[in-house]
């Protein structure tokens, strides 16, 4: 399935606990602080743009419905066997016009033509467009599937079926009957969109090959747009030069912007990356001023204080939180709870564990409120951005220091300081003084303690939207650290009775607690189910759970188990100690790393392993022990075996990460160490029958 959100592919990665589009999700023009909402200006921006005609920006050489004999017949990608599919043609043309009403609009024509090879692509036929329901058009659908003894068929009206997407978005989708291997499905569509401050993202590169992929724009002498794209030195064709073209009564010079990219191979996902589609050649174009005859240059972007102190005066967020009569209800409920706590941490913890344990997460991330914090604690349920606005009401009541932090999410894209764009970010935490430190909270769940925002929010940088003080902050989390203790009796034939307790602190204790009260069979419980990975006739024989006191606390498991561990050949037993990875192999699978690796948290793992060998069996052969730093320290591992005698061996691996993002440059130096982690991790012990 080929899923576009404001005219762009929309990349399907999953490196969090939930996918996070690419592009940034965009607000109404109304609703635009960067537009300056109920500004005498916007009257004046509405009249002035009067712009009609077809431009360079329409102009597509490639004509629809038009496919080459040699397209037609093509069975494999030139060059890459292993491509599914092959993207043939891909336009993406944007112009101004404006509509009944005279507002600006921008308007995007897309032509997008792709080759299917293999089965697997069959799912790139159901094509889905998600466009806002309030700013956005989607019109003009054209659809038609060509197939390799030259026949071809067209989508009807009909097959263009439009539905409710979401509270803000609507769908349209169609599926291109019939297709088989070597059919080529293409379509073509117009969006106009009113909000013409930050066109659509457009990306060059996909997860498949790329032929040609090209970017054309026609922008009217009055807009002046800042480019943030990231494929200048490579294009194919980079023409930016001044074209004609009518503006109302007036013939004027425009700028013509042409950007093609061709024969580009397909991206390839790499381990522990963040922020993806930063990496990716595109094209970002956003408005910076607007400047009309006889008027002075008007800077569409503020400054983040006004920006600050304008949604501060919003109804759903600054009065949200600050008016106290949106939160008397339920400030009445949580006030008597809190007679025992005497310091701000206690405090803090009681309204946290309050909202955390009575209001269910729906779901949506938003750094905003639809409803006041009295009326989410009487549905009991709230987006993200609810719940953080009550717990900020809740803490100002308790005449607790708390501010708003607003956040982009993981994977959502690096956020740009520069500029006050608020639709770059997607969800809301608190930062809260306690007792003199600042303290990240991100309610959402019991399971999860104060100072850990979701791994979604770890995207390193967030916006303080306290009027006084605007400031962005860097966002951090505590160490993980996972301790696992195992003791192995091994038998002849390489079965292992296994005993594992295993200390889980911080996100593991987190992540292992969810996965504790959302599994559906014992195979999913944690460790475990990272042993049945690595061998999967793993059978278990009892399972013990210690919660501790506190719901997020520290967690402690104890595993038995059956594991065959070590293979029997001839007069030899190879045994791999370590139950689990630590890394992910991929780490050592390329020669030059394309995106930095984001641990998303710092982390520490220790693997301690005692392992009572058969009787008969002596020790062949160990590895050999290793300890390994990085330059800068950040990066410490060591791994030892020693044969203890009396027929046990004992293993100790231990990894410890302090920094979580390392620069794609630095990759060829950390790659050797990733390397001899991976190799420790697969270690082997050779154990040989006594003579």
């Amino acid at each position: 399935m080929v899923l576009i959100m404001g005219g762009v592919p929309y990349l399907d990665i999953e490196f969090s606990e939930k996918p996070i589009l690419c592009i940034a999700h965009k607000l109404p023009i109304q609703t635009t602080v960067c537009l300056l909402k109920n500004s005498p200006f916007t009257t004046l921006f509405v009249c002035l743009l009067l712009f009609t005609g077809t431009l360079f920006a329409q102009k597509d050489e490639v004509k629809f419905g038009k496919i080459p004999d040699a397209d037609r017949e093509m069975m494999s990608h030139p060059t890459d066997s292993t491509a599914e599919a092959f993207v043939l043609h891909d336009l993406l043309s944007l112009e101004f016009v404006q509509n009944t009403d005279g507002a600006p609009m921008t308007k995007e024509y897309r032509h997008r033509r792709l080759k299917l090879f293999t089965a697997a692509s069959f799912d790139r036929a159901d094509i889905e467009i998600i466009y806002h329901r309030e700013s956005d058009r989607v019109n003009t659908l054209k659809g038609v599937v060509h197939f390799p003894d030259g026949s071809s068929k067209k989508l009807s009206r009909s097959d263009f079926i439009r539905e409710r997407y979401d509270e803000d978005y609507d769908i349209c989708k169609f599926t291109f009957p019939g297709v088989r291997e070597g059919a080529i499905i293409e379509y073509s569509y117009v969006k106009t969109d009113e909000y013409i401050v930050i066109p659509s993202r457009y990306f060059f590169q996909e997860d498949i090959p790329v032929r040609w992929a090209e970017y054309r724009a026609v922008i009217p002498p009055y807009f002046k747009y800042v480019s943030l794209s990231t494929a200048a030195k490579n294009y194919t064709i980079n023409s930016v030069k001044t074209v004609n073209g009518n503006y109302g009564s007036q013939n004027l010079k425009h700028t013509g912007i042409r950007w093609v990219m061709k024969d580009l191979p397909a991206y390839s996902i790499q381990p522990y990356i963040n922020n993806f589609s930063d990496y990716l050649p595109q094209v970002k174009l956003q408005l910076q001023t607007v400047h009309y005859p006889g008027q002075a240059p008007h800077n569409i972007f503020s400054d983040w204080q006004k920006t600050t102190e304008e949604i501060d005066d919003w109804i759903d967020f600054g009065k949200a939180y600050r008016n106290d009569i949106n939160s008397n209800k339920v400030w009445k409920e949580v006030e008597p709870l809190l007679a025992g706590a005497t310091t701000d941490q206690e405090k803090a913890k009681v309204l946290y564990d309050f909202v955390a344990g009575k209001i269910s997460w729906d779901g949506n991330y938003r750094w905003t409120a639809d409803l006041t914090p009295n009326k989410v604690f009487s549905n009991a349920r709230g987006s993200s951005g609810e719940m953080s606005i009550l717990l900020l009401a809740l803490l100002r009541q308790a005449n607790i220091e708390a501010k708003p932090l607003i956040v982009p999410l993981r994977n959502g894209g690096a956020p740009l300081e520069i500029y006050p764009l608020l639709n770059q970010f997607d969800h809301l935490m608190v930062l809260a003084t306690l007792d003199g430190k600042d303290v990240l909270l991100d309610p959402n769940t019991i399971l999860r303690p104060m100072g850990l925002p979701r791994i979604p929010a770890l995207n390193h940088r967030a916006f303080v939207a306290d009027p006084e003080n605007p400031h962005w902050i860097d966002v951090s989390a505590p160490r993980a650290v996972k301790i696992t203790q195992v003791n192995m009796s091994l038998d002849a034939e390489g079965m292992a009775d296994v005993g594992l307790e295993a200390n889980l602190k911080s996100y593991y204790g987190v992540t292992a607690r969810e996965k504790l009260e959302e599994m559906e069979n014992d195979n999913e419980f944690p460790i475990l189910d990272e042993v049945i990975e690595a061998y999967p006739e793993t059978e278990l024989v009892n399972k013990e759970v210690d919660k501790g006191e506190d719901n997020s606390g520290p967690l402690n498991l104890k595993l038995n188990l059956k594991v065959p561990i070590a293979q029997a050949v001839d007069d030899y037993l190879y045994l791999q100690p370590v139950l689990f990875p630590v890394l992910d192999e991929g780490l050592d699978d390329v020669e030059q790393r394309l995106f930095p690796v984001d641990f998303a948290y710092p982390w520490q793992e220790r693997y301690i392993a005692s392992i009572t060998i058969p009787e008969g069996y002596v020790v062949d052969e160990l590895p050999a022990s290793e300890r390994i730093v990085s330059e800068d320290n950040t990066f410490v591992v060591t791994f030892a075996s020693e044969d203890k005698g009396n027929g046990v061996i004992g293993v100790n691996f231990n990894v410890s990460v302090k920094q979580t993002v390392y620069p794609a440059n630095e990759y060829a130096g950390l790659r050797e160490m990733f390397r001899r982690v991976i190799n420790c991790q697969e270690a082997t012990i050779v154990l040989k029958k006594a003579e």
